[in-house]
């Protein structure tokens, strides 16, 4: 064989065991909130999909109340009732997760998933970033993405 060659095959191996080792510790981590973060989000779905605040509030990060107390925020958050009620929603998808800092909470993790739900107006997804202090998870951000936004 050419030496190009061998070097060509050393580098796609080394590609595909990089990848390999990747999609394994992705895996893992991903894993380790199976247990807790997919229930919980199971159970914060339909209440965050109410369009009521009062629903809404007690599943909020500190960090998150303090952005609700605009009334902007709030009213913009109803506007998202156009949806519909919640019917169903997917397995949640993991998409990461960072270590942080809150003033309220103290060191947290923010875990990051996607959720693809049935709504009254069709499909959404809702990405949706908790917020774990080590004992509990808290809605810190979220954002939905829907066709009858497109309008």
């Amino acid at each position: 064989m050419s030496l190009i060659l061998q070097r060509s095959m050393i580098f796609v191996t080394l590609l595909i065991a990089g990848l390999v080792i990747y999609s394994v510790w992705y895996g893992i981590r991903a894993d380790r909130y199976d247990d807790t973060a997919i229930p919980y989000l199971e159970s914060a779905l339909p209440k965050l999909t109410s369009w009521q605040y009062t629903q809404l509030e007690p599943l909020l990060s500190p960090t998150a109340r303090s952005v609700f107390e605009s009334e902007k925020v709030r009213s913009a958050y109803r506007s998202y009732s156009r949806l519909g009620q919640f019917k169903s929603a997917g397995k949640p998808q993991y998409m990461g997760n960072t270590s942080e800092t809150s003033t309220a909470l103290g060191d947290v993790e923010v875990i990051a998933y996607k959720v693809l739900m049935e709504l009254d107006s069709g499909p959404a997804v809702i990405k949706i970033n908790l917020v774990a202090d080590g004992t509990s998870y808290y809605v810190n951000h979220f954002g939905i993405q829907s066709e009858i936004f497109a309008d």
